[in-house]
């Protein structure tokens, strides 16, 4: 099973959430917290399919603001960076790649509200190694409110 449901990690377009799980839901009983600042509280699950279709992953952490699913962050090793980024577009469509010498890449979905995703695949350029954060633009949104910053537009 791929990231994102579906068959071989590929899915029609952008979800709300990750897996099973969706923005908002709070920590799992299979969920270990790594570590906890302020509001936020970053978990992992033991037993958590490292691979995207095959090809092996370094990490999964789950990021939970205020005890709700805020963010997944993924590590990737450089082996499998080129086939994840392939999938993505696959799946999510093209993206935007805000500078052309540096291998980030942007998608968001059109939704709005607790469904509004974005997601950001940065490349280390020295080690090939990647990271892939999925967010809720919502939540997102909601914690720089709150934090006195206004969203950027």
């Amino acid at each position: 099973m791929g990231l994102f449901g579906g068959k071989d990690g590929v899915t029609s377009g952008m979800k709300p959430g990750f897996r099973d799980f969706k923005w908002g839901d709070v920590p799992t009983p299979r969920m270990q917290v790594l570590d906890e600042h302020a509001e936020s509280k970053f978990c992992w699950i033991p037993d958590d399919e490292l691979s995207w279709d095959g090809a092996p992953l370094d990490k999964l952490v789950y990021e939970f603001w205020e005890n709700r699913l805020a963010q997944v962050h993924i590590e990737i090793p450089a082996a499998s960076a080129d086939k994840m980024l392939k999938d993505l577009h696959a799946s999510w469509g093209k993206s935007k790649q805000p500078n052309k010498f540096i291998e980030d890449f942007v998608w968001q979905n059109k939704a709005a509200g607790p469904e509004a995703t974005n997601a950001i695949f940065s490349r280390n350029p020295s080690t090939q190694a990647a990271t892939l954060r999925i967010q809720s633009s919502y939540i997102q949104t909601k914690r720089m409110l709150l934090r006195g910053h206004p969203p950027a537009h």
